[in-house]
């Protein structure tokens, strides 16, 4: 999984794009016309929050998780999804390469 910063555009006055999740590559970017806006002490957590939001979607992609119909109950779903769960997608990455080798 790479992580990169990407100036994700401009969304409007009300919407403003954290982040997004490609499975391509797979890639998550992160705004950085968000976080360069941030004090130092805030953009830790934001960029925790925005990497935790897009493994989320990545589990789902993976089929770690299952893909919830509704975008916006899935999204509510991502942007609940615990920081904290890193670790976890990282071990379920590690045992989805132990199957294959």
């Amino acid at each position: 999984m790479k992580i990169e910063f990407s100036d994700l555009g401009d969304w409007g006055q009300e919407t403003e794009l954290v982040s997004e999740y490609d499975p391509n590559g797979p890639v998550i970017r992160i705004n950085s016309r968000v976080a360069d806006k941030l004090p130092p002490e805030e953009r830790a957590a934001f960029v925790k929050r925005a990497i935790a939001h897009e493994l989320y979607h990545h589990m789902e992609h993976c089929g770690d998780i299952p893909i919830i119909a509704d975008r916006g109950a899935r999204e509510e779903a991502a942007s609940s999804f615990p920081s904290t769960s890193v670790s976890h997608a990282r071990n379920a990455a590690q045992d989805r390469l132990h199957r294959i080798t």
